[in-house]
């Protein structure tokens, strides 16, 4: 993939994670003040859903990221420059932790999914889960549909036997997984991290901010470690 190419795919991306609309060359020219004419755009858009990265639906012109597309934006973001915006900060400094740990932790959870309005699943251990936000899920303009919002029903109906998948897959090191690469849905991106014996899980679309959810579960982790 070419520097351009590469340029394209972020644009691309961070534009429909904020739309949730297919995002064609007309729009990328007006609206992000490229110097490449929209021929040339076109062009380059066609190239990357030829690679993978890109798809688009039938009834738009407009092109939207593949699961691919996902994975390479997530491996050129450098994490470590990532900064929570104060109004996110001062959302979550509103926690207040209970002397029972475990409902602290579902206090946590519930503020978490409430920000970022997605849904988190906290597993405490392999034999018990605490999920919350399942609403937003279902709220999402990718879940409209009657048949998508059962296959999403039925990621929760055997969440458990998730369960040890995702616990071999996360570290304490906060990672997303994007379409296959988890065991919750290949329509789905699930932000994780564990710590200790508990593992926690923000999970969205694969249409979600993640810089942002980045940040915010940097924040969680250091909350849950104290």
């Amino acid at each position: 993939m070419n520097q351009r190419q590469e340029e394209l795919l972020t644009l691309v991306i961070e534009k429909h994670i904020q739309t949730a609309e297919p995002i064609g060359s007309k729009f990328l020219v007006s609206e992000a003040g490229l110097d490449w004419s929209e021929a040339t755009v076109r062009n380059e858009l066609r190239e990357l859903e030829e690679m993978g990265y890109l798809t688009h639906p039938h009834t738009s012109a407009g092109r939207i990221p593949t699961a691919d597309g996902y994975k390479y934006y997530l491996s050129k973001i450098d994490w470590s420059k990532l900064k929570i915006s104060p109004e996110d900060s001062q959302s979550l400094a509103s926690f207040s932790a209970f002397e029972d740990k475990t409902q602290a932790q579902k206090n946590l959870a519930k503020l978490l999914a409430a920000i970022t309005q997605e849904t988190v699943i906290f597993a405490f251990s392999r034999d018990s889960i605490y999920y919350t936000g399942l609403s937003h899920l279902f709220a999402k303009p990718e879940f409209v549909e009657l048949g998508v919002v059962g296959d999403v029903s039925q990621v929760f109906d055997r969440c458990e036997d998730c369960l040890p998948a995702i616990y071999n897959l996360v570290s304490e090191d906060i990672r997303f997984f994007v379409g296959d690469d988890h065991p919750f849905g290949n329509f789905l991106s699930a932000g994780a991290f564990k710590f200790g014996d508990s593992v926690l899980v923000l999970l969205s679309p694969m249409r979600t901010d993640y810089k942002r959810n980045y940040s915010l579960l940097q924040v969680v982790k250091e909350i849950l470690n104290k």
